[in-house]
């Protein structure tokens, strides 16, 4: 069996109107509560590029691997990060929920904005197991376009690996988007607790959990939780990340 220490962290974006909670006041500590996690996967929301650069600067160990969601460049991302030390990014691809997955920009009828999944195929090292982690954002104002993009991103995972879904997926955990999911095959990790992940920059832990892993195939879940130390004066974002430990069976 291979040991994963998988998160997803949705880090509100960096153009966000926060006042004290603006990004430069808070970077230092996202990149912190990043590095605290000490997961081999990472999925993160809600990354502007000059986001991903800073904390590509301060988290050498990590690949990030993803693309802009206005037209490949620009926008929003959901980067996977990939710890070089304990894996290796085999492939990887950028899909827009939407009728045309491959084309940049694509969104979903009467979305505000396109919505993305960064899928990566990554070999576990040493064991050589290979594994698919994906990290999404679902759209915030309409549960009929979760479901879809839900159904959607089901059809597109790869059905002779190993899965590890992630985001912020703007969905509760009894929801019918958590429902498509299941439906196929996806099961949902529980952390530990009632703890919520969305916090709008309070620090309350009572909110709606609505970051979520779920995995599939001969993947068992050894332990997880929702992280909410606070690593420097500020909030690292306006979300709690979520780290599960995971059990990859052999091939």
């Amino acid at each position: 069996m291979a040991m994963l220490r998988v998160a997803t962290f949705n880090i509100r974006n960096g153009l966000g109107l926060d006042g004290r909670n603006a990004w430069p006041f808070r970077r230092a500590t996202t990149a912190r509560t990043i590095a605290a996690l000490d997961a081999d996967l990472v999925a993160l929301q809600e990354v502007y590029g000059f986001q991903q650069r800073y904390l590509e600067r301060r988290l050498s160990a990590y690949r990030f691997v993803g693309e802009g969601r206005t037209d490949g460049r620009r926008g929003e991302r959901c980067p996977v990060l990939v710890h070089q030390d304990r894996a290796v990014v085999v492939a990887h691809r950028t899909v827009w929920f939407g009728a045309t997955p491959d084309v940049p920009g694509t969104r979903l009828p009467g979305a505000g904005f396109p919505r993305i999944a960064t899928m990566a195929t990554v070999r576990l090292e040493p064991e050589g197991r290979l594994v698919q982690v994906t990290s999404t954002h679902l759209d915030e104002a309409s549960e009929d376009r979760r479901r879809v993009a839900a159904a959607q991103l089901v059809e597109m995972l790869d059905p002779d690996l190993p899965q590890v879904l992630m985001g912020d997926l703007n969905a509760d955990p009894t929801s019918e988007v958590i429902d498509v999911l299941a439906d196929g095959g996806l099961v949902l990790v529980e952390p530990e607790g009632t703890t919520g992940t969305e916090h709008a920059f309070t620090g309350r832990t009572d909110r709606r959990r609505i970051d979520h892993v779920l995995v599939r195939g001969d993947v068992r879940v050894v332990d997880a939780t929702v992280l909410t130390a606070r690593l420097g004066c500020a909030l690292p974002s306006d979300h709690w990340p979520v780290r599960a430990v995971l059990d990859v069976g052999d091939e």
